[in-house]
């Protein structure tokens, strides 16, 4: 019988809310938490990976996204910034309690990590969500270097 993952909330002293990723043996009941990137829980094995692109910020955004059609993708498992700053445009702001009320953010320690794909409009709205900031252009996605 295969394990069941699912994911706990937790209120924190000093943190605040955040949540842990569990395996559940269903035989035995016994839980066990678990680093979900350490378990591969966010790899996706994708046929024909398009050209991988990554914006990082000081406030801690590390998020990685790519080109479909007319549309930018952020992908799973990229980490968005937990704070904004105070020139964070209104609808960056709108975008990201959005984002987090269906459940497509949730807290992990100081960022805020992306749950599924997310679908943006353009690179600018998916910059902005991630780094909770006034952005500049497209141009501060960065091709990922390949190792």
């Amino acid at each position: 019988m295969e394990k069941e993952i699912y994911i706990r909330k937790v209120i924190h002293e000093t943190e605040g809310e955040l949540y842990q990723f569990l395996y559940l043996n269903p035989e035995t009941g016994q839980e066990e938490v678990v680093n979900p990137f350490e378990k591969g829980l966010f790899q996706e094995e994708v046929a024909a990976e398009p050209e991988l692109l990554e914006i990082r910020s000081k406030r801690g955004a590390d998020a990685k996204g790519y080109y479909q059609g007319d549309k930018f993708i952020v992908t799973r498992g990229s980490k968005f910034a937990a704070s904004t700053s105070p020139k964070c445009p209104k609808k960056y702001l709108v975008l990201r309690e959005y984002l987090m009320l269906e459940g497509l953010l949730v807290p992990l320690g100081r960022q805020l990590l992306v749950m599924q794909d997310i679908e943006f409009e353009s690179p600018m709205a998916a910059m902005g969500a991630a780094i909770g900031g006034w952005v500049r252009g497209p141009h501060d996605w960065k091709e990922v270097k390949k190792t």
